[in-house]
């Protein structure tokens, strides 16, 4: 590497340390919620839910509706936000689009703000978590995994592919060298000693403050918010739900994060086939289920490629992948009202399980006629 381009990558990396260890000196705020918590947990949520089980990495949040029929379990990405990702507000939720559609069991992974009991946790312990969720729902299984919740969603249909029936990844990393994104590039240049800096402070915990620095603030003003979530104009009443989402940041456990960092974002072991999951080491020859793909074209967070590449590389049958690229950003994928509307009645009428080749080429904005969703969530 050139001497000045080398000496301006350090300096970048001695800026990005100093905010973070900036942020770490700050006092809490008042009102921060207690560690160990679920993440979301302090949120409301705009789908009504219950509580189904308290496990080491999260809560179990059931969101079905009571009528029975197709289910599936979504596993929401354990990274900088909280589980809410999924569940923003009535227009603008992954659950409550595939609810409308028609997929009446619905659980969802509330991921555990750590703190010092939780700070050793792994990528192991969360696939242990996922194997108890899914041996309680009833294997096999269909997952929807959002963003690096893909990943945990993609590695565990590689280890246990017997227990996975379908698998739907939205904006998911998983080959990393197939294109370069806001997070791989950030990983790639931060060195790793900033990091173990950065863990060794935080006592072995990452806190989400850290990983805030490297995100836009423009996507809280109004051409940002409208952007996202794929409408003209924003209400206050959403504009609140959004911010309030924005600013819900979780501390992640020290272990899960280096790993996530050294074995996704530097060595790519999944796409490679050599992620430990549980004992093995998997790859993305070991996915046999039927996939449905979705990707954003705006997605500068999680490069279109490093998912739809991997239609070529996983052992599923040609016939039974879907994908599809849509316009949008990143958060558009969960949040955006058209990509809700259109694309999603999609991925529900592939849960429950109609033939890939069936499944509409075309995006619907078909309803599931004669069901009630309670907007008001229930204190849990």
């Amino acid at each position: 590497m050139p001497f000045n381009p080398w000496l301006g990558f350090v300096a970048e990396t001695i800026v990005a340390m100093r905010r973070t260890f900036e942020v770490m000196a700050r006092p809490p705020e008042p009102g921060q919620p207690d560690a160990g918590t679920p993440a979301a947990g302090l949120k409301q949520w705009a789908t009504r839910h219950t509580v189904l089980a308290e496990l080491p990495t999260m809560r179990v949040l059931d969101f079905s509706d009571g009528h029975g029929g197709p289910g599936a379990i979504i596993v929401a990405p354990y990274a900088l936000h909280a589980a809410t990702t999924a569940d923003l507000a009535r227009g603008h939720s992954v659950i409550g689009a595939l609810l409308d559609a028609g997929v009446s069991r619905l659980v969802l992974t509330d991921w555990r703000r750590a703190g010092e009991a939780q700070r050793y946790l792994s990528i192991d312990s969360c696939l242990a978590d996922l194997n108890a969720i899914v041996d309680d729902f009833g294997a096999p299984a269909a997952l929807v995994g959002l963003c690096q919740g893909g990943l945990l969603a993609a590695v565990y249909a590689a280890r246990f592919p017997a227990k996975i029936s379908r698998l739907a990844l939205v904006g998911a990393p998983i080959d990393i060298e197939a294109g370069s994104s806001l997070i791989s590039t950030s990983v790639q240049h931060t060195l790793p000693f900033a990091i173990e800096a950065m863990l060794e402070q935080g006592n072995g915990i990452l806190h989400g403050e850290q990983l805030m620095v490297a995100w836009p603030s423009q996507i809280l003003d109004e051409p940002g918010i409208c952007a996202t979530l794929q409408i003209e104009r924003v209400g206050a009443a959403v504009r609140q739900r959004f911010a309030d989402w924005y600013h819900d940041l979780i501390d992640l456990p020290g272990v899960f994060y280096q790993q996530t960092v050294d074995w996704v974002f530097r060595e790519n072991r999944f796409a490679r086939g050599s992620f430990p999951a549980l004992g093995r080491s998997v790859g993305l020859g070991e996915i046999g289920c039927p996939l449905f793909l979705l990707a954003a074209t705006g997605d500068d967070v999680v490069n279109p490629k490093q998912l739809l590449a991997i239609a070529s590389r996983v052992g599923t049958r040609k016939n039974e992948i879907i994908t599809r690229l849509v316009e949008g950003r990143h958060l558009s994928l969960f949040m955006g009202k058209r990509i809700l509307g259109e694309v999603w009645p999609d991925i529900a009428r592939f849960l429950k399980g109609r033939p890939a080749q069936m499944a509409s080429a075309a995006p619907s904005s078909g309803r599931a006629p004669g069901r009630r969703r309670n907007d008001k969530a229930k204190p849990t």
